[in-house]
């Protein structure tokens, strides 16, 4: 179980900030304009700082490192504070590099490492928007920003997360993602740095 508490650990917004409602025509221009910025993206890379939130712990949790994803389904992430661990998603299974011990899992004789998939690389480029099989969904404007709000149909994910936020700023690009639990623990990742569409080493996404 512990790799799938790490993949969880995998996912900003102020309870308190400005949210107004978005008509229903915005949000229809909004995620055709999201869906077809995603089709677009054939490379991103970039960096990230992922906080965790727990009530049982008297800090946070946080930790930095590198995301990489290459269309349609190579998604590799790689932690350098505090600890060194690498995550890749490549050819139907799932790479673990913790500190050079290294294991691999075939996703598609794991259904849920599959659906965890899905859900990391469809938040990091917006894909997740055009699952409405899975997924509820509420959108509101927060400042200059839009937040959108999933709420999860299917039961196992639902066992893992009470809501999930994204954030897109102005140019419809996701700048954060929040992961809530149901016991109200959550984790915060933050993207920034990000590069559309530029060359990434091949053996970047070498095991």
């Amino acid at each position: 179980m512990r790799i799938i508490k790490i993949l969880l650990f995998l996912f900003s917004v102020s309870v308190f900030a400005q949210q107004t409602p978005i008509s229903a025509s915005a949000v229809k221009d909004f995620r055709e304009n999201v869906e077809r910025q995603a089709d677009e993206i054939q490379t991103m890379s970039g960096d990230f700082l992922q906080v965790k939130y727990m009530r049982m712990m008297q800090a946070e949790a946080v930790s930095s490192g590198k995301l990489y994803f290459k269309s349609p389904d190579i998604l590799k992430w790689e932690y350098y504070k505090p600890y060194n661990y690498k995550i890749l998603f490549k050819d139907a299974q799932l790479h673990i590099n913790d500190e050079g011990e290294k294991s691999v899992t075939n996703l598609g004789a794991n259904k849920l490492f599959e659906k965890l998939f899905s859900l990391i690389s469809g938040s990091m480029n917006g894909k997740l928007l055009a699952d409405t099989k899975n997924f509820d969904f509420t959108y509101v404007r927060v400042n200059n920003d839009k937040m959108v709000v999933l709420i999860p149909r299917d039961p196992s994910l639902r066992q893992m997360f009470a809501q999930i936020v994204l954030i897109f700023n102005s140019k419809n690009l996701v700048n954060s993602v929040k992961l809530v639990e149901d016991s109200g623990d959550f984790t915060e990742i933050y993207f920034k740095n990000v590069q559309i569409n530029k060359p990434i080493d091949p053996s970047i996404f070498e095991d």
